[in-house]
């Protein structure tokens, strides 16, 4: 395409054609974006061709695809003005890459395995005790002294009146 032609084809931007169409099915800015689920103010932003006003200009195509198909026009053509309109790319879109990393929201590393190990040796801990604990009560139980079977003795205490 020659630049007679392609300012030709800027003047019909996807804005201008969504918006020309729009009018011919006598729809308003309204009901296009109850139709498509959008924020009302998304329909004039596009047709305008403000992209940059978008919540995600990098979706800018999306918009435009959808907005086309609810108009019936041909989606390759919209797209392929947009492609002229901006440059062949929104700022965020595809002509600037952004690779991210994935979010580690948790290390393993020594903190797990310390936390792990004192979370062991408490459970071993308290089983340690409540099995020595059972042990101790057992042991009072046999130690307790036989009374004897003569009635007739009885022992002193100390400080006892009997005694």
């Amino acid at each position: 395409m020659d630049r007679a032609e392609q300012l030709d084809f800027v003047a019909l931007s996807p804005g201008a054609l969504l918006r020309s169409a729009r009018e011919a099915q006598q729809m308003s800015d309204r009901e296009a974006a109850e139709r498509l689920n959008w924020l009302p103010r998304y329909v004039p932003m596009i047709e305008r061709d403000d992209y940059q006003s978008l919540h995600s200009p990098a979706f800018a195509r999306g918009y435009i695809r959808a907005y086309g198909k609810l108009l019936q026009l041909d989606e390759e053509e919209l797209i392929a003005a947009f492609e002229v309109l901006t440059g062949g790319a929104v700022e965020g879109g595809r002509g600037k890459r952004v690779i991210t990393e994935p979010l580690q929201l948790q290390r393993t590393g020594w903190g797990i395995v310390v936390g792990l190990l004192v979370l062991a040796l408490l459970v071993t801990g308290l089983w340690w005790w409540q099995t020595g604990q059972g042990r101790e009560t057992a042991d009072l139980q046999l130690n307790v002294p036989e009374q004897s079977s003569d009635l007739g003795e009885t022992s002193a205490l100390p400080g006892d009146p009997e005694g």
